[in-house]
């Protein structure tokens, strides 16, 4: 079961970033759901789930698959290491599912 799919985009977004230890020393959480890090004095933000520039690293890394359901709408992403599997309308939110429920599955063994 994937308990990602009942999160907001936010709390996904804030869980692919303690996760993926992005290595910026100042950031922050904004009360709207933005996540912001800081690079050579600018704030930029961290949005996996609809930003391919920050979820693509991610998904190299991590060897995660995309594939759209031809009959409908959404698309599966994978990782064959773990058999993890998450299907969404949202490509990249279905890839930072993946990638959170294989770091699960990491911390726990």
């Amino acid at each position: 079961m994937n308990k990602y799919t009942e999160l907001s985009e936010f709390e996904v977004n804030k869980a692919v970033f303690h996760k993926a230890k992005i290595k910026h020393k100042y950031f922050r959480f904004l009360p709207h759901g933005v996540i912001t890090y800081n690079i050579k004095g600018k704030y930029q933000v961290f949005d996996p789930c609809n930003n391919p520039a920050d979820a693509m690293p991610i998904i190299i890394e991590n060897k995660i698959g995309l594939s759209p359901m031809y009959h409908s709408n959404k698309w599966t992403a994978d990782c064959l290491d773990y058999d993890f599997i998450s299907v969404n309308k949202n490509p990249l939110r279905a890839c930072m599912e993946v990638f959170l429920m294989k770091k699960d599955a990491e911390n726990e063994s």
